[in-house]
């Protein structure tokens, strides 16, 4: 792949990437530094990518630098809170969302990174798939379960003591 079609091909997936790294890692300036690193690792390997395929070569080689920096955190045991308090919100939609995105960032990672490529990027089952390594079957399995935790939990908040 040549330089200038690394840029434009890069650039068409830099915001996609960066939110999928969010939703993997938590934080967005982890998240800007692991798309910054495999940037650079992919410019320095440009020559030997090829242009078709590249959208699932970033995203799986994303989502494994990602899954590297999370192993390396839980290994050094350095853990920052993830839990902020949350802002008072004057809407009971505003209190909802922020529910369900503390009940996203609870996942264990397989699920948290399928509902994020389904519902948030709104890919395709074979693409999430492909990015995953796991099959069609299995991703829908784990958005399924996904939403299904999400769904019970999220009840069970706002039914409390009803």
């Amino acid at each position: 792949m040549k330089s200038e079609e690394l840029n434009i091909a890069f650039i068409e997936l830099k915001d996609v990437a960066y939110r999928y790294a969010v939703s993997l890692l938590g934080q967005s300036a982890e998240a800007e530094d692991a798309v910054q690193d495999l940037y650079e690792r992919l410019w320095r390997r440009r020559l030997l990518i090829r242009s078709g395929g590249f959208r699932a070569l970033l995203m799986t080689s994303l989502r494994n630098l990602c899954l590297d920096r999370l192993r390396e955190k839980e290994r050094r045991r350095t853990y920052e809170p993830t839990d902020t308090p949350a802002e008072e919100s004057p809407t009971a939609d505003k209190e909802t969302t922020d529910i369900v995105k503390h009940l996203i960032e609870q996942l264990p990672t397989r699920e948290r990174e399928v509902i994020h490529l389904r519902d948030c990027e709104g890919w395709q089952f074979e693409d999430i798939a492909a990015v995953t390594g796991a099959s069609e079957a299995a991703v829908r399995v784990a958005l399924s379960r996904a939403r299904e935790k999400i769904r019970d939990e999220l009840s069970k908040i706002m039914d409390y003591g009803l």
